[in-house]
């Protein structure tokens, strides 16, 4: 099969790249009893504490309802934990439990090991050129964005 030129540009190679690593991380982590939508709401509540489920489902770019499911079963394994914000007595804030701290170990292997399968064969100058090189596309495209308006909690 042919690689169209949408294949050649850089989102798509890009996009084929993320979705790959997310589809190994996410058979990995399955090993650990997580679903690929617990893990990412993980990931999500570990970089943006005391966020509303709302807030978390627009992150995650998914309906309120399908985090709301993931808050819930993590939740009830204590994993996380709704707290009362005291500014809105509607809302509840995220955050992660204390119990957590051997998940996110056992997390941050797999994606280390994820992480070194895919960087085989590239020096450690080859590692820190491709890393400036990614920061530097980053930069060049706004950088650190509202998380609002873009995800920023996808990657493990």
């Amino acid at each position: 099969m042919m690689a169209s030129d949408d294949d050649k540009t850089l989102g798509m190679r890009i996009m084929k790249l993320s979705r790959l690593l997310r589809l190994r991380f996410d058979r990995r982590a399955a090993g650990a009893g997580l679903t690929s939508a617990q893990w990412r709401t993980i990931a999500c509540v570990r970089r943006f504490p005391g966020a509303t489920q709302r807030e978390i489902a627009g992150l995650l770019e998914v309906g309120e309802v399908t985090v709301g499911r993931s808050i819930d079963r993590l939740a009830d394994a204590g994993w996380l934990e709704r707290r009362a914000d005291p500014a809105d007595r509607r809302a509840y804030r995220i955050h992660l439990t204390g119990a957590i701290d051997p998940l996110l170990g056992e997390l941050a292997a797999i994606g280390a090991a994820e992480d070194a399968e895919a960087l085989a064969g590239f020096s450690a100058a080859e590692v820190a050129e491709l890393t400036a090189m990614l920061g530097r596309i980053t930069a060049n495209l706004g950088g650190e964005v509202d998380p609002a308006v873009v995800s920023e909690c996808g990657a493990g």
